[in-house]
């Protein structure tokens, strides 16, 4: 048994955190260094103990057969997420209300069925050091059902709700670290590696794709690309 059960999970305690919004067409972030490159806007501040909240919703189908058995089949539902911001921001302005008029210094805003469309950019930075970046890979529908004022600042929730691309991926993500003088590298991997005579070893037999079933069903692995992204697809 560990010794410390919170040991390595230090990775887990969020430091602060930070959402981005990108309502042009064509986001970029630097892959080596986790930069926000153009025109892209946080969402605002956000209060001290807020909480972030993803929603991937998987509904199950039962189909009741002869003999007491049953078949389930899965469809995935709506990926959604919400963020609570500080009123203030431009951009959360423009959520709340994206046709607005503006005559002679006067507002004029149109209660419509309009949403507010934009790449999200969620930042996580933990206290090991660790910053993660998970972005929207097409424009997420953001609104505003809300608006609470008193007193005191008072957060509003901006409900997002992502989408597929043709590819079939809504977001994807990258960790990065920093260290001690402010330098930010991408997080590299330790175990993976790329072997340049794999399909060699496993002729030879110092190699092995694992067994991927419980009935020891071996599948051959066929490596393919989809873009920027290398998959792996069992035959």
């Amino acid at each position: 048994m560990a010794k410390s059960r919170t040991e390595g999970l230090d990775i887990k305690v969020l430091e602060d955190k930070e959402t981005l919004l990108f309502f042009g067409d064509d986001p970029k972030i630097d892959k080596a260094t986790g930069t926000f490159v153009g025109g892209w806007h946080s969402a605002g501040l956000e209060p001290a103990d807020s909480s972030w909240e993803l929603s991937r919703e998987v509904t199950a189908n039962t189909t009741n057969l002869t003999g007491g058995q049953s078949a389930t089949s899965y469809t995935n539902g709506a990926l959604t997420a919400t963020t609570n911001v500080i009123p203030g921001s431009p951009a959360l302005d423009y959520i709340e209300w994206p046709e607005t008029a503006e005559d002679g210094g006067t507002l004029y805003r149109k209660h419509s069925s309009k949403v507010a469309k934009a790449f999200v950019a969620r930042v996580h930075k933990f206290q090991s050091g660790i910053v993660g970046i998970m972005v929207s890979r097409e424009k997420a529908d953001l609104t505003v059902a809300t608006r609470t004022t008193s007193n005191d600042p008072a957060a509003r929730a901006i409900a997002i709700t992502y989408h597929n691309g043709d590819d079939g991926y809504a977001v994807e993500e990258m960790f990065y670290e920093i260290s001690e003088d402010g330098a930010v590298a991408q997080v590299t991997s330790k175990v993976f590696q790329t072997v340049a005579d794999v399909a060699t070893q496993i002729t030879a037999g110092t190699a092995f794709i694992p067994d991927a079933s419980g009935e020891g069903t071996a599948m051959e692995a066929t490596v393919v690309s989809d873009g920027d992204a290398d998959l792996i697809t069992l035959d």
